[in-house]
């Protein structure tokens, strides 16, 4: 669930439950009925508010449904093996995608994102290159590293392998 499904969440329930504190104090009577229905008409007296308002809590519901009951990504890649199933996780496999991108000479920061395909698997990689390379041919040879790697380490198959560079930096990570 993502930070909008999560903050959508938040608004749903704490309309859900000011609304359901609101009838129950009505019902057990620490709310006077004119109350009640004095707020009510005044709401009811606006149909397009209420409408609009509706309409927005259906479609939040109906979002808050599908993000419940909606099959979850896989975490994992999954070989059938003669003595049973070999799970590798994705992020086993980030791991070593960004192993094998800092090993790449003139590549100094690496995060890779990897994520799942029809055929194997698809990799992202954002990477700062220091500015004495020739950025296409390391990106290249990047490309080619990282997926003949992952074939021979995990035999699962790459479809692609996207390259960013997210920048071009002169200076050395500092050592801590």
């Amino acid at each position: 669930m993502g930070p909008f499904d999560r903050g959508l969440l938040v608004i749903y329930t704490f309309i859900v439950t000011v609304a359901l504190v609101w009838a129950a104090a009505a019902v057990a009577g620490f709310i006077p009925p004119y109350r009640v229905w004095g707020g009510l008409n005044m709401v009811i007296g606006q149909p397009q508010a209420v409408i609009a308002l509706l309409g927005l809590f259906i479609l939040g519901g109906a979002r808050l449904f599908w993000v419940g009951v909606r099959p979850r990504r896989r975490q994992a890649v999954v070989h059938e093996a003669t003595l049973g199933q070999v799970r590798i996780a994705l992020t086993a496999i980030q791991d070593l995608v960004e192993k094998v991108a800092l090993a790449q000479n003139g590549v100094r920061e690496v995060g890779a994102r990897v994520y799942p395909g029809k055929e194997g698997i698809r990799i992202g990689i954002r990477v700062a290159v220091t500015p004495d390379i020739n950025i296409p041919a390391t990106a290249a040879m990047v490309q080619e590293q990282v997926k003949n790697r992952v074939l021979e380490v995990t035999g699962v198959t790459v479809q692609d392998v996207a390259i960013t560079v997210k920048s071009i930096s002169a200076r050395k990570p500092r050592v801590e």
